[in-house]
């Protein structure tokens, strides 16, 4: 019953980059990297922390002085009492929530490491790239197109050596390399992005 107020709660949490599909994904990856890790995890923490993860980064709920992981913590745990989630999971949920980000530190479970790694995998690759294109001239991190390819760039570089698992570092080190091949093929189309 949860999981259905919950999807019905962050069905209009809609962003090119963040929205509802990359809930889905990274509660996707999550247990991918666990079954790989062969490590049993918390599935109902994980579910409720991929969609509640970003919450913080919406209206109303959005406040510019914080980041967003650290509101999408604040708030999460009043939803999911409403929503009749098992209160003993709740301080799992917050701490996978809390420490999400690829500038966090991990948390204490493996839920947050997985999780946590699952986010970072979602900035690589090919869907890293188009994430980040999508929310040109949308977000402050992307304010125009320069400032997205070098956010692509520094990403390219600085992601693979935050992962945790070892199927993380794997699919990372195959979605670097996709980064990297885009920004090469960019910088050849583009006279080394002269002309863009």
């Amino acid at each position: 019953m949860w999981r259905e107020s919950l999807l019905m709660f962050t069905g209009d949490f809609e962003n090119p980059a963040w929205g509802i599909n990359h809930c889905r994904r990274v509660y996707d990856m999550s247990m991918k990297l666990a079954d790989a890790e062969k490590t049993e995890v918390d599935e109902e923490a994980l579910f409720a922390a991929a969609y509640l993860h970003d919450m913080g980064a919406f209206q109303p709920y959005k406040e510019l002085e914080i980041d967003h992981a650290d509101r999408s913590e604040q708030l999460c745990e009043e939803e999911l009492l409403r929503m009749k989630f098992p209160v003993l999971k709740i301080p799992l949920v917050k701490e996978i929530i809390k420490h999400h980000m690829f500038y966090a530190v991990s948390g204490k479970s493996f839920e947050s490491a997985v999780f946590r790694d699952a986010d970072i995998l979602d900035f690589m690759g090919v869907i890293g790239i188009t994430r980040i294109l999508s929310i040109v001239g949308l977000d402050d991190w992307t304010p125009d197109l320069i400032s997205a390819v070098d956010l692509i760039k520094k990403l390219s570089l600085e992601l693979q050596d935050l992962l945790f698992t070892s199927e993380g570092k794997k699919i990372g080190a195959v979605r670097k390399a996709e980064m990297e091949e885009y920004l090469k093929a960019l910088s050849e189309e583009t006279e080394e992005l002269k002309y863009m």
